[in-house]
């Protein structure tokens, strides 16, 4: 019944505005039709470190220095911690929640909370500078509740958290529902049979380590056609394993009825 939650579709509601508000800062991302977004979702303790590495071996390469990294820790106790680990990589660090937050105050009709916001904003975008023209520097923090779908729905390529260190993984079946091309590790023991399933059919990609998973992201990004076989394949696995809720509903009102 697991599958059932995971709700297969190409548009989540909200994404096309976290993409204006995200993408007004780094660049119009539609005008930037080869721009790229790796989303690193529900990832753990020591984990980040790993992510973060592979993603400066690709923008040592020039033909991925389009890609734009989005980190969302699973605990927002570690938000913090997670930022302070991203300057320490030498990245520019961009936190959604004070986009989100400024956008918010300006909506209000509140002069002092409009203030606010705009000596944010300005503060902002002078310790910022050197993102607009230097975007394969930026390290995008997710550090917001109840918006993890919405960078989903942008992402070219997802990668799965608690996967990579033993904490039993994360749910891959929203990944792949969203029709994504997935990227997983090996310790997954909480969704065992989801992971079989998307295996089984070539709709994800397991990788063992920190190589693997720099290896897997250059054939995905190099290779469109076959990170589009993967999301296309993945999606069809969440697809067809779908409905068990409304089956088990029926037998219950058999024996009801019965």
């Amino acid at each position: 019944m697991k599958y059932d939650t995971a709700q297969i579709t190409d548009k989540v509601a909200g994404a096309d505005e976290l993409e204006e508000q995200l993408f007004g800062k780094i660049g119009n991302r539609k005008s930037e039709v080869s721009n790229r977004l790796w989303v690193a979702g529900g990832t753990g303790p020591g984990e980040e470190k790993i992510i973060l590495n592979v993603f400066k071996g690709l923008n040592q390469q020039e033909r991925f220095r389009d890609l734009r990294l989005v980190i969302v820790p699973r605990k927002p106790e570690r938000f913090d911690e997670v930022a302070e680990l991203i300057k320490q990589k030498g990245f520019d660090l961009i936190r959604y929640s004070r986009i989100k937050i400024g956008d918010r105050r300006q909506e209000t009709g509140d002069r002092k909370q409009k203030t606010e916001s705009r000596e944010q904003s300005n503060n902002f975008d002078e310790q910022q500078s050197s993102i607009i023209i230097h975007p394969s520097s930026i390290v995008i923090l997710g550090d917001t509740m109840g918006d993890l779908r919405k960078f989903y729905s942008l992402a070219t390529i997802i990668f799965v958290g608690r996967s990579l260190v033993p904490m039993g993984g994360s749910d891959m079946a929203e990944a792949a529902a969203l029709g994504k091309c997935t990227i997983f590790g090996p310790h997954t023991f909480n969704f065992r049979q989801t992971v079989d399933a998307l295996l089984a059919d070539d709709g994800a990609i397991k990788v063992k380590d920190e190589q693997e998973l720099l290896d897997a992201m250059k054939k995905c990004l190099s290779d469109k056609n076959f990170s589009k076989r993967i999301a296309q394949n993945g999606q069809e696995v969440i697809r067809k394993n779908q409905g068990a809720t409304a089956k088990t509903i029926d037998q219950i009102a058999i024996l009801l009825n019965g």
